[in-house]
């Protein structure tokens, strides 16, 4: 619980580290909140498999797995972009933004996963729309807090641009992997939805977000 809270705080701007500020501590808080994260991210699951219990319980591995490997898996190119600016901030600082992000976003998500329960057993129009509109909301509040917390510890005014590009590089890495490994973890929702199918059905779908 206290990780989460200094994750939380990092996140704020706060020096939420200020008794400890090692490189161990920071991991152990990034790998912490990484394991909050991916419980966060089953109790959507479940909430949006509920009306079918099969859907529900594989759900529970699925989406901590797209959420694991997605975040992994933009970290290396992150990394890479974070010493090819040369920024002179620990790479702890990059990993702590983002490990804040990420479970902020899930928090989103489990806190909205009772109304995406509810409304999926009692409409079949506003369930799957609701249940991809947490989604997009998850994304957006990780990615605002991913940018707040890394440039609200970067005291050097002139250098906050530079550091826009390891965030951009981040941010483009998750969205690029996550929404293929949604597609190969398929079926999340009960819906087919234009995520199933990748990139390819994004493109050809034009938009339409559920297919009927």
């Amino acid at each position: 619980m206290q990780t989460v809270a200094t994750l939380l705080n990092l996140a704020c701007g706060r020096q939420a580290l200020a008794d400890d500020d090692s490189r161990a501590k920071r991991l152990q808080i990034v790998i912490g909140g990484m394991l909050a994260s991916l419980l966060l991210s089953s109790l959507w699951g479940l909430a949006a498999g509920s009306g079918d219990l099969a859907l529900a319980l594989a759900n529970v591995y699925k989406l901590p797995m797209v959420v694991l490997l997605s975040t992994l898996s933009a970290l290396p190119a992150g990394l890479l972009a974070w010493k090819l600016v040369g920024a002179r901030y620990r790479a702890s600082e990059l990993l702590a933004s983002y490990s804040s992000g990420i479970l902020s976003g899930t928090m989103v998500l489990a806190v909205l996963s009772p109304l995406v329960a509810l409304y999926y057993h009692s409409s079949q129009w506003a369930g799957p729309v609701l249940a991809m509109g947490t989604v997009f909301l998850a994304l957006i509040v990780a990615s605002v807090i991913f940018i707040r917390g890394l440039v609200s510890r970067v005291k050097d005014e002139a250098s906050k641009i530079s550091y826009l590009l390891p965030i951009v590089v981040v941010l483009v890495m998750l969205l690029a992997t996550l929404v293929q490994l949604i597609a190969l973890a398929s079926p999340i929702l009960p819906e087919l939805t234009v995520f199933d199918g990748g990139l390819d059905r994004m493109i050809q779908s034009g938009g339409h977000l559920v297919t009927p």
